[in-house]
């Protein structure tokens, strides 16, 4: 609650760290495959103007970077989905996902990696969990479509749910053991953050990395195909 109170402004509003924080992100990003990222600016007055997704691929040196702005608050937020991926993309479909509200989404691309198509989902899902089992029941549908798929996102729903079983059965994902804690990331107690894979994509190890760059930590897998 402390952390929240002291610093939950530089969530909504540009502050000095902001390009350092971003730096270091990106620091940290160098040599990963595929990166998903949620509530990532899209260039507005909370990022100083600043495409976060684009600036990240760019200092990390990653070549595909993708974005989608789920919810756009006029000028002051532009906030959204970002993949960024050294893969070559054959196909991009952005998502708008069933909600009371709207503000959540799904991008969709289609990468060439080890030689065959691989679809990648980023999402980030509601609080709300009526909202969730319908966005899950839609993301199924479409992970369906491929053979091969990945996705990411911050699902806001622990491995135990059984929206997230659901999810599990009816896109006959794998499921990826005991996924760390990653949120809040001063003190992570929620298991929320996850990486799912269906067909030849397999992920064989999975840990929450103790970097605290947001309000979530980074989640890392290592992903097998």
């Amino acid at each position: 609650m402390r952390h929240m109170l002291t610093y939950s402004f530089r969530y909504v509003l540009p502050h000095r760290q902001a390009i350092a924080n971003l730096d270091r992100i990106s620091e940290q990003m160098q040599g990963f495959d595929l990166v998903g990222l949620q509530e990532a600016d899209c260039g507005s007055f909370r990022s100083n103007q600043i495409q976060q997704a684009q600036y990240i691929a760019f200092h990390a040196d990653i070549p595909y970077c993708l974005t989608q702005v789920t919810r756009d608050i006029g000028s002051i937020a532009s906030i959204g989905l970002g993949l960024l991926s050294r893969f070559p993309c054959t196909h991009v479909e952005q998502h708008r996902l069933p909600a009371s509200r709207h503000g959540r989404g799904l991008l969709k691309s289609v990468l060439h990696i080890a030689g065959m198509e691989v679809a990648v989902f980023v999402t980030h899902l509601s609080l709300k969990q009526s909202s969730r089992v319908r966005q899950l029941r839609y993301i199924a549908q479409h992970m369906n479509k491929y053979e091969h798929a990945i996705l990411m996102g911050d699902l806001n729903c622990e491995p135990d749910s059984s929206e997230f079983h659901m999810l599990l059965d009816e896109a006959t994902l794998h499921p990826h053991g005991n996924p760390p804690a990653s949120f809040p990331s001063w003190q992570p107690q929620r298991r929320i953050d996850h990486i799912l894979t269906r067909g030849r994509p397999r992920v064989t190890s999975i840990e929450a990395i103790p970097f605290v760059g947001s309000d979530h930590l980074p989640v890392v897998a290592e992903v097998a195909i």
